[in-house]
Parts: structure tokens; sequence; C-alpha cells
């Protein structure tokens, strides 16, 4: 599937030139299988009501205008049937082309800001973005195909009754489908976009409440962060009291315009007698049909009502096609220039950055040669795990790096990136097999050479007491794993590369001193590499025996 350039809703909900006329369709055919099963199963009520017009039709035809009513809600009960089953359908097909969307966009993403899309709650974005996005030919387009249909319906009715009839019908219909919705979207528009961004970033909020619960424990920053949650709660109250005011009075408007037509249409099919000073119909219009045009006009009062609210799923389905185009990325073009094997690094007044923030470690000049190892040292929060991301071309960076005495931009760089291996902090961990895992740092690596990068990070012993051994199924971000064992297998993996140059963040972190003597132990022979950057904390012989760069 080609890369898309922008969602709109036009382009996202007819996806398929039938977007929109198969559901329409479907929906009249089911109105219509509604009826047929819906009359046959409430026939008693219609006896009911022909048995009470027999009694009393000497006098007033019931049987008329409760017919009318009756039509008209099996109508509006067979279209919610035949709604929600074409939405559920046209649902699916958005879900089938936005997942093939999403992917394009994840592949053309720059490595600096893939990390805003690899965590889990992608999915349940996506879902609640479509949700809202799915709410429009819902909320907004069905109920206005309704109410233009009833009131061309009753129209139809009314011209029957009185061509008179039609002025009013006409004014009501302007506005009850027009004047009313502009005046609830011009008052409540900004209200219902600045609600549904506030409700995303709260939600966020609570999320990252639970995953930095530890942090907030220690740190003490409690009463900071309840308080910016109580402010996104404040303003997010005020925004919905605006927007249930707006919905009170389009409300208010629309039983106004109703009681305005039945009066005026009243006033229209009736006249004074002069003679008995009472009010009469006009000749030639019966009074059961002037109820049933009463009720009729009721009826449609009830497919009007949820137009008030319809700037409320307007505003809704625009923050999902927002914050679905959030997601596009134009594919970038990738740097090249063949690159041998590097042998020299240096980098002047290199500062690496993260895109969202701006945050990284101060500029730095400083130089590595084949053989040499260095140690990046510094306080919390002096960058040293933003600098090594950006050695290894993973974020944004500031200054020159000079390669085998080459300038380079090593920023995405994927032929740059071929001869270096990188351990972040939180290393992925598919959900595959051991061997699976291990394979994607070299897909030709025999069960020799997969067992000897296990024991060469500790963890052979562990596999072979599994029952499938190499085969053992990880489950998803190797959450069976402990914290130790997934930075391990991430290493196995990168040891299998074999590349001249290697980059660990925090690679001891949770590991005994034993485990971390058998990994320096391997580092400098087997699997010693030519150049090897280290971010620790924890004190090693590797890190004993390189040079040291304070941050």
């Amino acid at each position: 599937m080609n890369n898309v350039s922008k969602l709109s809703l036009k382009r996202l909900l007819l996806a398929n030139p039938w977007g929109f006329v198969i559901p329409v369709v479907t929906g009249m055919a089911a109105t219509l299988a509604g009826v047929a099963l819906l009359g046959l199963s409430g026939w008693f009520i219609s006896a009911a009501g022909l048995a009470t017009a027999m009694g009393v039709g000497i006098v007033f035809n019931y049987l008329t205008p409760g017919a009318i009513v009756r039509g008209l809600s099996i109508l509006r009960t067979a279209g919610r049937y035949g709604e929600q089953v074409t939405a559920h359908n046209h649902l699916f097909g958005l879900l089938r082309i936005l997942r093939l969307w999403v992917w394009d966009q994840r592949v053309a993403k720059d490595a600096a800001n893939l990390h805003e899309q690899s965590r889990g709650d992608l999915l349940q974005r996506l879902v609640s973005d479509l949700d809202q996005i799915i709410r429009w030919p819902l909320v907004v387009f069905l109920p206005w195909i309704y109410a233009l249909l009833a009131y061309a319906a009753v129209s139809i009715f009314a011209y029957f009754i009185s061509p008179s009839l039609l002025w009013p019908l006409l004014i009501a219909a302007l506005l009850h489908v027009l004047v009313v919705p502009y005046v609830c979207g011009h008052f409540a528009s900004h209200a219902v976009h600045v609600g549904q961004i506030l409700g995303v970033h709260r939600r966020s909020r609570f999320v990252s409440l639970f995953s930095a619960l530890i942090t907030l424990t220690i740190r003490g920053h409690w009463k900071d962060y309840a308080q910016r949650l109580g402010e996104l709660d404040e303003r997010q109250r005020r925004m919905e009291i605006r927007i249930q005011q707006a919905i009170s009075l389009g409300r208010l408007l629309s039983y106004g315009g109703t009681i305005l037509l039945i009066a005026s249409s009243f006033f229209l099919l009736s006249e004074r007698n002069s003679e008995s000073n009472h009010w009469t119909l006009i000749e030639g219009v019966q009074g059961t049909w002037v109820v049933g045009f009463i009720l009729s006009i009721l009826a449609v009062n009830e497919l009007v009502l949820p137009l008030v609210q319809s700037f409320v799923a307007q505003g809704q389905s625009q923050v999902g096609l927002r914050r679905l185009n959030q997601l596009h990325q134009d594919a970038q073009a990738q740097p090249e220039g063949k690159i041998d094997r590097i042998q020299q690094m240096a980098f002047k007044h290199w500062r690496g950055f993260h895109a969202s923030s701006g945050m990284g470690n101060k500029a730095i000049d400083f130089r590595v040669d084949e053989g040499e190892s260095i140690w990046l040292r510094g306080a919390s929060g002096s960058g040293k795990s933003t600098l090594l991301a950006s050695i290894a071309g993973d974020c944004l960076s500031s200054g020159d790096a000079i390669i085998n005495n080459e300038k380079r931009d090593l920023y995405s760089n994927q032929t740059y990136q071929t001869h270096i291996s990188y351990l972040p902090q939180a290393p992925h961990i598919f959900q595959q097999s051991i061997a699976a895992n291990l394979y994607l740092g070299n897909p030709n690596a025999s069960d020799e050479q997969l067992w000897a990068v296990l024991d060469a990070v500790g963890l052979a012993d562990w596999v072979k007491s599994l029952p499938n051994g190499l085969e053992t199924l990880l489950s998803s971000q190797g959450r069976n794993l402990s914290g130790g064992q997934r930075k391990r297998l991430a290493l196995a993996r990168l040891l299998l590369r074999e590349t001249p140059v290697l980059l660990l963040d925090e690679p001891f972190d949770g590991l005994d001193k034993a485990t971390i003597e058998r990994i320096c132990h391997s580092l400098e022979n087997h699997y010693k590499p030519d150049i090897l950057i280290l971010v620790s904390h924890v004190g090693s012989r590797i890190g004993d025996n390189a040079r040291v760069i304070e941050l």
C-alpha cells in the first residue's frame, strides 16, 4: 500500500467509492426488513387499535394517527438496527485500511521519533481515534439525512392536507437542520476541541502516573503531580459545562421551533366562527389527518434533536483525524557514501538531543581510536544516554562527526549503523523464541555460535534448564524475563553481529559481580570490539581499563 499524504474525512470515510452508498442502501434494506418483522410481531397491537376504531369510529377515527405514529416508530427502530450493522462493517473496513497506513508511517518515521510509536499504547490510540472518527457518519451525516427525509415525507403529507402548511414547514426545517446546529457549534466547537485534547492528555497523565509510581514515591513529587492533574480536571470540567450549555440551548431552540410550527399549523388550518365564537377546522380538512400531522411533527422533532449535538461528534472526529495525521511522516532520504571498517571516531562540539524536548548533553570534543575503550560518566541527567544514542545515530545531534578522517552525518545513516552495535537502556525483545531473537544479530549463526554467545553473557545454563531450550517462546517485550536477562539477551544478539564498534548503555544494571566479571572477560577476549564506548554507573574491569570522559 502506498503512503498517503494526509487523511481527511472524505478520504478516510470514502476509502472506497461505495463507503457511504453501501451503508445507506443496506440501512434501507434493513429498514424494509424491520418493517415486515416488527409489523408481524406486533399484529396484536394493530388489532387492538382496529377494535378501538370500530367501537368509536362514528365519532373519531383513532386508527389513522395511531398507524402513522406506529409506522414512524417502526422505521426509526429498523433504521437504528441497520445503522449499527452497517457502521460496524464500515468500521472494520477502516481498521483494515488504517492498519496498513500506520505501518507505512512507522516505516517512514525517522529513528529520533520512532520511540513515540514503539509502545504498546499505539494500538489503543489508533482504536480510540477510530472510535471518534466513526461518529462522524453515525452522529453527523446520517442524522442529517434522516431529518431531511423526514421533513420531505411530512411535507408531502402536509401538501395533501393543505399546501399552506409548506411555508412553516420550510422555516422549521431551516431552523432545525441548519440554524440551531450552527448556533450550537459556534458557541461550543472550540470547547469540544479543547475538551478532547485535554481528555487525551489527562488519560496519558494517568498512565504515566502508574508507570512513574516508584519515581514519584522516591522523589516525593506527589503534590505537584496531583496539582497538575487537578488543573486538567478543572479545565476539562469547564469545557464540559460549556458544551452541555450549548446542547441545552440547542434543545430549547429546537423545542421552541417545533411548538411554533404546531401553533402556526393550527392557525393555518383553523378559522374563527363568528356565530359560535369558536375555532374550527377550515372546510375540507379532516380532524383525523390534522392529529396525524401533528404527531408526525412530534416524530420529526425526535429526529432533529440529535442534530443539536452533532457539533460534538464533528469536533471529536476532527481531533481523531488530527491525531492520526500526527503519525504521518514522509520517507527520509538516507545519507550516501560507503564506509570502510571504522578505525577512528572524532567528535567536535558534539551534542545529542531529543527531538521532542531538545534536552541532551552539553557540547563535547573527544576522539577514540581503534583498540580504545571509553567510559562516559556523569551525574544523573547530564545526557550520557543521549550522547551515546547520538553516536549510534538514533537521535538528533549538532556538531561534527569525523569517521575515518571523513566528516559524516550519523543520524539515521544506515550505512554507518551497519558498522556499530548499540545496546540502549531498554532493548527490544520480540515475541519469538530465544533462538529467533538471537538470529536477528546473525541469521546464519550456528547452534554452536548461539550457545557460545549465551555462555559469554551468562545465560547458557539458564537456557539449558528450560524445557524447550533455544526454542522457548518469549512473551511480548520479554515480560517473562527479568531486567538483567533481557539486557543480556539483547547484548548476546549484538555480539553475534561482530561489528567493530560497540556502544553499551548500562549493560551491568541489575547484575551480580560474577555475571559482570564474565561479561567483561568476554568483551576483552573472544568478543572484543575495535572500539568500545560504555555508559555505566556500575564499576567494572572494563571501566577500570577504559579512558574516562566526565560529562
